[in-house]
């Protein structure tokens, strides 16, 4: 059990990533990702969620910390200039710093979550998209940032405790957990929302937007659920980040149909 929520810990939020990378492959019908952009993805993201970590999970993400350099060299310069603002973000929300006492994002509760859904829309719908048809990703842009938002508050509903004993300033303990969940939920429906417009536009079918929305409902509920179940609290945030691959397996199996 151990050696299974170590794994889950340090690699589940990578295949997270990469599934919402070959997702928007999918809704857009652009050319597969390659290789080294997986990679990349995979092992940037990796590093950035565990390289604070303790040593168990530490050590191995620094690794790939050095393998996202050595796949960054391969991709092109529009794909590495695209990294430039999400790995901006990031710098600015691991500031040196502790919380309150900085510079950082974490300082300001409302950028925190805005940030990391930015910054994740940005690598998982731009960088797979060509530069010429980036602006047609708009829609797609902004639900999945949507989407990314209602997860982040998912996060601090969960890390509540936690961050009141260390003083740390969020969102959700400014406006408290209601206030979070109808968030998590307005955040959802325009996820929805963006992707009925992309249905409009003839970038995809009906039967995927069903897919999605499906998705979301399921997440709407299990979030609740999730922060609800009292057992195995440390395979609570894995189970936030599953409505990721959740969502990616639906919309493959729509256009299987």
């Amino acid at each position: 059990m151990a050696l299974t929520r170590w794994f889950f810990q340090l690699f589940w939020i990578g295949v997270c990533a990469t599934a919402m990378l070959w997702q928007t492959h999918l809704l857009l019908n652009t050319p597969a990702p390659t290789y080294w952009l997986c990679g990349f993805v995979f092992s940037s993201t990796v590093f950035a969620y565990n390289f604070t970590a303790p040593p168990r999970r530490r050590w191995p993400a620094w690794g790939f910390g050095l393998l996202a350099v050595f796949c960054f060299l391969e991709l092109t310069i529009v794909h590495q200039l695209t990294v430039f603002l999400p790995a901006l973000i990031w710098l600015m929300y691991y500031d040196r710093y502790r919380p309150g006492h900085g510079t950082g994002l974490r300082d300001y509760p409302a950028l925190k979550p805005i940030a990391i859904s930015l910054a994740w829309a940005g690598v998982t719908v731009l960088l797979p998209v060509p530069l010429n048809e980036w602006t047609g990703t708009m829609p797609l842009f902004v639900g999945r940032a949507a989407f990314i938002f209602a997860l982040a508050l998912a996060y601090d509903l969960s890390d509540q405790p936690y961050d009141i004993q260390h003083g740390l300033n969020t969102l959700v303990l400014k406006i408290g957990p209601r206030q979070a969940f109808r968030l998590i939920d307005a955040a959802l429906l325009l996820t929805a929302l963006c992707a009925g417009t992309l249905v409009l536009l003839d970038v995809f079918e009906l039967k995927t937007w069903i897919a999605i929305c499906i998705s979301l409902l399921f997440s709407a509920f299990a979030i609740r659920w999730i922060l609800a179940w009292t057992g195995w609290p440390g395979w609570r945030k894995a189970g936030i980040d599953g409505l990721m691959v959740l969502q990616f397996v639906l919309i493959w199996i729509s256009l299987q149909l």
